[in-house]
Formats: structure tokens, C-alpha cells, sequence
């Protein structure tokens, strides 16, 4: 009996060692910002890099007095509300795309899907022209419109293929207990896509709260979103190590908490919903 547990013991590390280096890999750069964060400027610069050292909480104490806090409000502000507008017309449009066929439809989800190929430097220029026509320059609305705008193409794809798993059948059945349209979708598609929505709005949240370059030329000085705000670590002194690293925890910080919050829908919807 001991030996075959110390097999099956053996055998599970032989499975698990490899998924542990992988998560140890890609943490890594995580970890070190972490712990950058609580070093000195000395301890940051040191030669070899010190992995036990005196932590402090004065790269935080200068981030938070700085106006580095009301940037993060705005990024935070700006990928929830873009990525619930992305989810909820993706939702919309890709329960239409999956029930009622019409002509043209593979055409038009191709042209859906192309809007996310396109490369942002194509048509940042006439973004910027267009929001300073119309008096959006500098504005959280403007970057609301675009992030939403790029990552509905996403979203659409997504749960369109959550969609079509849904039986057709049980939404017959709500029809035949009287249900019309509108009661066939919350009562019986919507809940059984809540993975895949979970991990849309995980995803579109990510993208747009690390996102630069619209958030650089699209915004001045109101509506700098922490990705930009970044750039003031950058001193003649040479770049603020232990500052940056405590701001980019912070606005990495968000993005964990919201994953966390919905981990069981995402981890379905990241395997199309075939976990349970």
C-alpha cells in the first residue's frame, strides 16, 4: 500500500512539475515588480539583484500623493463602462447572429470580426479629428466610444459560439409556456452564457485598462488614464524603478479582484463552457 502511494505520489509531481515552472515563468515578471515596489532606490539598482532586503512603503506613499491615483480612477472608470457596453451589444448581436440566419451573415460576422484586425495606429488620426469636431477631446466618453467600439468584434465572436450551444429546444418549451422574445432570452440563453460573458468582460476589462497609445494621443490632460500617467516616473534622473513598480501593482491590482470575483464563470467560459 505504501508503494503504490508513493508511486501515485511520484506520478502526480511528474504531472504537476511542468505546470509549476510554467505558472513560476510567467509569474516571475509579477513578482518582481512586486518587489520592486517595496525597495529602495538603492536596493532597486543594486548589483546582483537582492532578493531579501528591508521593504518600505515610500514608493506607495509617493504614488498615492501624487495625481497618479485619479488616473487609475479613470482607467478603472473607462474599461467598466467600455467593456459593459461591449458585452451587452456583443450579447445582443451574437444571440441575433446565432438564431436568425439571413443573407449575407457569414459576410457581415468576417466584417465584425476584421474591426479587431485593424491596427490602432490606422485610425487613431481620424478618431482624434472626429471627438475634437464634436467637443469630445480629452474626455472619459471619447475613450468609452473607441474601447467599446474595438471590443465588441471580440465579444460578438465569443459568445456567439455560446450561443449555438444553447438548445434550441428549451427555448421552444418557453415559447410554448408563453414566453415571446425578450422572455426566451433572459429566462433561458442569458443564464446559460454567463461564463462565456464572464470571460468577455474579463477580457475586453484587460485590454482596455493596459491599452496606451488611444489613451496617449486621445487624452491631454482630464482624462489621462494610468498607462499614460506612467510616463511621469520617468525623471532626468532616469526612470523612478520603485515608483513605477508601485503603480503598476496598483492598476494591476483591479483586474485580480475582478478575475477573482468571477473565477468560476471564467474558468467554464475560458474551456467554452464545458467544465461544470
Amino acid at each position: 500500500m505504501t508503494t503504490d502511494r508513493s508511486r501515485f505520489g511520484a506520478s502526480q509531481l511528474l504531472w504537476y512539475l511542468p505546470v509549476l515552472l510554467i505558472v513560476a515563468f510567467f509569474a516571475f515578471p509579477l513578482i518582481w515588480v512586486m518587489m520592486t515596489a517595496f525597495k529602495t532606490r538603492v536596493d532597486a539598482f543594486a548589483d546582483p539583484p537582492k532578493f531579501f532586503f528591508s521593504p518600505t512603503l515610500d514608493n506607495y506613499r509617493r504614488v498615492l500623493d501624487g495625481p497618479f491615483v485619479d488616473t487609475l480612477g479613470h482607467s478603472v472608470v473607462v474599461a467598466v463602462a467600455s467593456a459593459l457596453g461591449s458585452v451587452i451589444l456583443g450579447t445582443l448581436t451574437a444571440y441575433g447572429f446565432s438564431r436568425y440566419k439571413f443573407r449575407g451573415q457569414d459576410n457581415l460576422l468576417f466584417w465584425i470580426l476584421s474591426l479587431r484586425m485593424l491596427p490602432v495606429i490606422a485610425v487613431i488620426v481620424p478618431y482624434f479629428i472626429l471627438f475634437r469636431r464634436v467637443g469630445l477631446e480629452d474626455t472619459l466618453l471619447s475613450l468609452m466610444l473607441v474601447y467599446a467600439i474595438f471590443n465588441i468584434s471580440f465579444s460578438v465572436w465569443l459568445l456567439k459560439g455560446f450561443f449555438d450551444e444553447v438548445p434550441r429546444e428549451m427555448e421552444e418549451a418557453a415559447k410554448m409556456d408563453g414566453y415571446g422574445p425578450w422572455g426566451v432570452f433572459f429566462r433561458v440563453a442569458f443564464p446559460m452564457v454567463l461564463p462565456g460573458i464572464a470571460t468577455a468582460t474579463v477580457f475586453n476589462v484587460v485590454q482596455t485598462i493596459n491599452e496606451f497609445l488611444l489613451a496617449f494621443v486621445l487624452t491631454q490632460r482630464e482624462a489621462t488614464t494610468a498607462p499614460v500617467a506612467l510616463l511621469n516616473f520617468l525623471t532626468p534622473l532616469g526612470l523612478d524603478w520603485g515608483g513605477i513598480s508601485a503603480a503598476a501593482s496598483m492598476l494591476v491590482a483591479p483586474v485580480i479582484v475582478f478575475a477573482i470575483l468571477v473565477r468560476k464563470h471564467l474558468i467554464r467560459g475560458m474551456s467554452f463552457g464545458q467544465l461544470e
